[in-house]
């Protein structure tokens, strides 16, 4: 089972890596608004990645470690979007 958090971890990362090269190579770089669209999906991806393969290597229980996974990427998708962007507004 820790391959399928592997890989949802290096999904997220390579996803994260091109979300920014494509908003960064942009005129102007990252705008208000492609800032105000950062990917939840993204965020939790990477969260359940690193939740569930923490979780697998401490030598928790299979079903223990799907759950803290699940909880880490509802939080990173939460987060994600009620962080305040650099303008002071929030992104949602």
């Amino acid at each position: 089972m820790r391959w399928v958090f592997a890989l949802a971890l290096i999904l997220g990362m390579l996803s994260l890596i091109g979300w920014s090269m494509l908003h960064g190579k942009r005129a102007g770089g990252f705008d208000q608004k492609s800032q105000k669209r950062t990917p939840r999906a993204i965020a939790a991806a990477v969260a359940f990645g690193m939740g569930g393969l923490s979780a697998s290597y401490a030598g928790w229980s299979l079903g223990l470690a799907i759950v803290v996974a699940t909880a880490a990427a509802a939080l990173a998708a939460w987060y994600a979007g009620t962080v305040t962007a650099p303008g002071g507004e929030g992104r949602d």
